[in-house]
């Protein structure tokens, strides 16, 4: 990782006394030591940062590699490693270019659970997403409206650091703002945004599949400074259906039928995604016949065709009989021609014929 900028850190020009570097050293350690700020996560690193530049800085030869070298600068003198080398040059590239890097709000995730039907039409569904917005109190500077702010003593408000200008970065107090609170916005306490329950209208397209995600712009998390909000990725979640099963854009949904549907033929109503209709089952038909309803499946992600739906014929058996519906088939069986099962007829012939 490429050396930080020690100056900045400590707020000194680069021209600073070694009396000067003292004393920015005492007061900000006195500042940022942990002891004194027990409910600041961030004191801790910013301690640890302000001990390393005074380190370098307070040592003559330390100083003088550290000026030559600049963010190549290494404590145990070790060559930069080639990601060091990358990490410089693209600072030194944006700000050729002047590029400021503004902070983007964090996306948000939401898996969002819809049905086959839902999936096959289309659906907008409104979901409830926590997010953070920005606080309309101090217009996401986190700091009181009345008076709440000073300009930053290290950057004079220029929110950059001292330095070639090719190398410079955000001051390193007031995070590149150009000032720094004093008094923190009573309500969002300093943070510049606060919490909401936000009630977002998602657009679920037809043909969606599981595990895809909806982009909704700008409805991630606001930026803690001043850039764009965040993004929020709607995960589609198909839950499973009782009759319906899903293959590409076609739907499959098994129908049972008795022996008497299957052989005489029968009107029966089936489910299809928009509700109910009724298929005419032709006599004779065999368990595992599939009749396709053409069109009736699932629309093709990003068109305005559909799939189709698969019906399958399934024979139930019943479980049970009993001695009266037992006598009856029996007598219904032999009564009947070896012609009336001419398949079973021609393998009990094969397996005859191998004896």
């Amino acid at each position: 990782m490429a050396a930080p900028d020690f100056y900045n850190i400590l707020g000194i020009a680069r021209g600073a006394t070694a009396e000067d570097v003292k004393r920015a050293y005492r007061i900000l350690a006195r500042r940022w030591h942990p002891d004194r700020n027990p409910a600041d996560a961030d004191a801790e690193i910013r301690f640890k940062d302000i001990t390393i530049a005074y380190r370098t800085l307070s040592d003559p030869d330390r100083r003088a590699r550290y000026d030559r070298l600049g963010p190549l600068y290494t404590e145990d003198g070790r060559p930069p490693r080639p990601e060091d080398l990358n990490q410089v040059a693209n600072t030194v590239w944006a700000n050729l270019f002047r590029w400021r890097s503004v902070q983007r709000g964090e996306d948000l995730r939401f898996t969002l659970s819809v049905s086959l039907e839902e999936v096959a039409s289309g659906v907008d569904r409104e979901i409830v997403v926590p997010r953070s917005v920005r606080c309309r109190t101090c217009s996401g500077e986190g700091a009181d409206p009345d008076g709440g702010k000073e300009t930053c003593p290290a950057c004079k408000g220029t929110g950059r650091a001292s330095g070639p200008r090719l190398l410079r970065s955000d001051c390193y107090h007031c995070g590149g703002r150009g000032f720094q609170i004093v008094r923190a916005c009573a309500d969002c306490h300093g943070a510049g945004r606060r919490a909401v329950d936000d009630h977002i209208v998602v657009k679920v397209p037809p043909g969606v599949g599981p595990g895809q995600k909806l982009r909704v712009g700008g409805k991630g998390n606001a930026s803690r400074r001043a850039g764009e909000p965040g993004d929020l990725l709607v995960v589609i979640s198909v839950a499973d259906h009782p009759l319906f099963e899903r293959r590409g854009d076609d739907a499959f949904v098994e129908l049972p039928l008795t022996f008497a549907e299957l052989a005489l033929g029968a009107d029966v109503t089936v489910p299809t995604l928009e509700g109910n209709t009724t298929i005419r089952v032709p006599p004779g038909s065999t368990p595992g016949k599939v009749l396709r309803l053409a069109g009736r499946g699932i629309t093709r992600l990003g068109k305005r065709t559909r799939g189709d739906l698969h019906i399958q014929l399934a024979l139930e058996v019943p479980p049970a009989l009993d001695e009266a519906q037992i006598a009856a088939l029996r007598r219904w069986l032999d009564g009947l021609p070896p012609s009336a099962h001419p398949r079973r007829h021609h393998f009990d012939r094969l397996v005859r014929d191998r004896s």
